[in-house]
This record gives C-alpha cells, sequence and structure tokens, in this order.
C-alpha cells in the first residue's frame, strides 16, 4: 500500500510554538507507524511563504517578505531536524516548483468549471498607496460588535468581508477606510 500525508504548512513569519507542533505532530505519527508497518510512504510539508502573514511582518519589521521568509523557514527546518520529524520532502511554496503545480491545479480547476471568477470590492488606503488584503483591514463585526479582522470575527465565529466591517481602519498606518 502507498500513504501520501500532506502536513500542515505553518507560515513563515514567526517562531513555531506548541500549537504548530501539535498540528504537525500527528502527521509523523502516521508517518511512523507506517513506514514500521512496511508501508510506502510519502511524508511532505512545508514553511507557507507567501501571503498577508509574511507581509504585515516584513511591513512591521521593515524588511521584505522574502527577508522573513527565508528566516523562519530555515528555523522550521532547524526545529523539525532536531524534533526528528521524518519529512520526506519538506519545502516552501514559494519555490517555482510550487508555483507551477499550484497554476496547473488552479487552471485545471478553472476549465473544468470548479472555480468561478467573480468581481469583489476592496479597501484601498491612499496612505499606504495599496488595496488591502483582508487581514489588513481591522474593525468592528456587524454582528457581535467586537473587534475583528476583516476575514473573520474571533468573538462570534462569522466569516466576514473586509468591506462588512463597521468604523474600518487599516492595520498598516491607523487611518479610517
Amino acid at each position: 500500500m502507498r500513504v501520501f500525508i500532506g502536513g500542515a504548512w505553518p507560515y513563515a513569519n514567526g517562531s513555531l510554538h506548541l500549537g504548530h507542533l501539535a498540528s504537525l505532530l500527528p502527521g509523523d505519527i502516521l508517518a511512523r507507524y507506517f513506514r514500521l508497518k512496511g508501508e510506502e510512504v510519502l511524508y511532505v510539508s512545508g514553511s507557507d511563504c507567501n501571503g498577508t502573514p509574511i507581509a504585515i511582518k516584513a511591513k512591521q519589521e521593515g524588511v521584505s517578505p522574502k527577508t522573513i521568509a527565508d528566516k523562519y523557514h530555515e528555523e522550521f527546518q532547524d526545529c523539525f531536524s532536531k524534533l526528528g520529524f521524518t519529512y520526506d520532502c519538506y519545502t516552501r511554496t514559494d519555490k517555482n516548483h510550487h508555483h507551477e503545480t499550484v497554476q496547473a491545479i488552479f487552471l485545471k480547476l478553472l476549465d473544468n468549471g470548479k472555480i468561478h471568477k467573480r468581481k469583489i470590492e476592496q479597501c484601498y488606503c491612499p496612505s499606504c498607496d495599496q488595496f488591502l488584503p483582508d487581514r489588513f483591514v481591522e474593525g468592528v463585526c456587524p454582528h457581535c460588535g467586537k473587534q475583528a479582522r476583516g476575514d473573520q470575527c474571533d468573538y462570534c465565529s462569522n466569516i466576514l468581508e473586509s468591506l462588512e466591517l463597521l468604523n474600518r481602519t487599516c492595520k498598516v498606518c491607523g487611518d479610517p477606510r
């Protein structure tokens, strides 16, 4: 039997903590179990080196997103090595191979009508001169009245669109949106 185990891909925007390791450890346990049974195992994961959390950290530290991703990817690899994780492949999302594979899957889904294009409005910050990803927008949840991010409210668990928030502000500069 062939066994594929795809582990979680932690964002490369900060050091690993116990919560990260708790979500990654079960994959390693399964890989070891199946290998002990003599099964063929492919256990893969990697650092998520793209996305808003990395962009936020880079802005906070005044460095490039690549600098942040490189720093934490190396830290993750060192940590997993010291803990004895048994990945067959631990890579990163900013590798060309990853981009090409994801793009091929995305285009196939689009061609097969599984993904639909639509236009959306986004918050724009003139002070930062950029459209704001959902995590760059903060405000008041329209459902419970508590502080929330542009993608979700941690208090009432509602999934949000950033334009739904009341009293929106740009997380980067603090200006109202």
